[in-house]
């Protein structure tokens, strides 16, 4: 069966555009006849390879609303890879909505939540958006989430069926033992993801703090940053972990959280807010829950955890060894073997 997986528009080449290589690529080495297509904005931070082998496409796509999925969905309707395949997996809510327009079948792979949340959007943009892919959703063969959390907050009932996600192995660097300086955080500088909570943990503190990403709230984070926070801006994946005695994810909605597991698979303990799909998952021990899982409105939590992992080295290889143990299990291999068990449940559909 031809599967080609989809993905557009991308405004980043970070999460959704490396995790999707990935998948497919595992899927291809064990025989399975699998495509990737991504529409990427000329703007996205991060780089392409310098060469594709044939079974991936990449091509310019720009975010423009309503009339961008319109534009999509022609555009789809004259890409072969997409017209001669079996099922298009789709993995985002543009791709969704671009999808329910054509006849094209199709599943619906949520990687977070495919519609603003609170404070995200004006409440009437959420209203239309959210309309429009939960109609989209419908149309879908089947729709599936990567964790729980995001099952949950799509609403749908039993339809959604759990297909975690997973990533490369990374061998682990730290065990949690000897000086490191650094408290992390990795993802876009947007409103999602939090970023000021992470200052306000750091600032007065004399650990220091360096924020990787890129986004529509540089500058302004750049502005308000304390003195000991470094706002750096994009880097290699391989370069993030250097110095880092603690990933900080402080995002509102994570429905999963690459950046987490991957600083996990590394040894570097982890301190996440409880609205990550992967915490539960990382962090499965009672007593470091409760000291690592936060509310994202407790911010003397955020500074004593920070401060503790700083200053506690039996502590810091606790957590080490426990989250990398854990996150050993959440592994590209593990997420194709669903994929196909879950494309045999819908194959006889198509």
């Amino acid at each position: 069966m031809k599967v080609t997986f989809l993905a557009a528009p991308l405004t980043a080449r970070s999460g959704v555009y490396r995790s999707a290589r990935e998948l497919v690529s595992e899927g291809r080495a064990r025989g399975h006849d699998w495509h990737l297509h991504l529409g990427v904005s000329d703007a996205a931070s991060g780089n392409a390879p310098a060469t594709d082998p044939e079974w991936v496409s990449e091509i310019p796509a720009e975010p423009g609303g309503l009339r961008g999925v319109k534009r999509l969905s022609t555009q789809l309707l004259r890409t072969p890879s997409v017209t001669t395949s079996d099922l298009v997996v789709s993995l985002v809510p543009q791709s969704d909505m671009a999808l329910a327009l054509t006849n094209l079948p199709w599943i619906a792979y949520t990687r977070g939540l495919p519609w603003p949340a609170s404070g995200e959007a004006a409440s009437s943009k959420a209203l239309v958006w959210r309309t429009l892919e939960r109609m989209a959703l419908k149309r879908a063969r089947a729709v599936w989430a990567t964790t729980e959390v995001l099952k949950r907050d799509l609403a749908l009932g039993d339809r959604v069926r759990l297909v975690p996600a997973g990533i490369r192995p990374i061998p682990r660097e730290w065990d949690g033992t000897g000086a490191r300086h650094t408290a992390v955080w990795a993802a876009r500088y947007d409103f999602d993801k939090n970023p000021e909570l992470f200052m306000e943990a750091l600032r007065d503190s004399s650990v220091s703090g360096v924020m990787y990403g890129s986004g529509k709230l540089k500058g302004h984070l750049h502005s308000i940053a304390p003195a000991n926070v470094a706002v750096a801006g994009w880097v290699p994946p391989a370069d993030i972990w250097n110095d880092a005695f603690a990933y900080v994810g402080t995002s509102r909605r994570e429905a999963f959280g690459r950046s987490a597991v991957e600083a996990a698979m590394a040894g570097i303990p982890v301190i996440l807010a409880d609205s990550y799909g992967c915490a539960s998952l990382l962090i499965t021990d009672s007593d470091l829950r409760t000291r690592y899982v936060l509310p994202i409105d407790e911010v003397e939590r955020w500074r004593a955890a920070v401060a503790r992992l700083s200053s506690d080295e039996s502590e810091r290889a606790r957590l080490s060894h426990h989250v990398a143990a854990n996150a050993g299990r959440l592994t590209i291999a593990a997420s194709v073997d669903t994929i196909v068990a879950e494309l045999e449940r819908v194959k006889h559909h198509v």
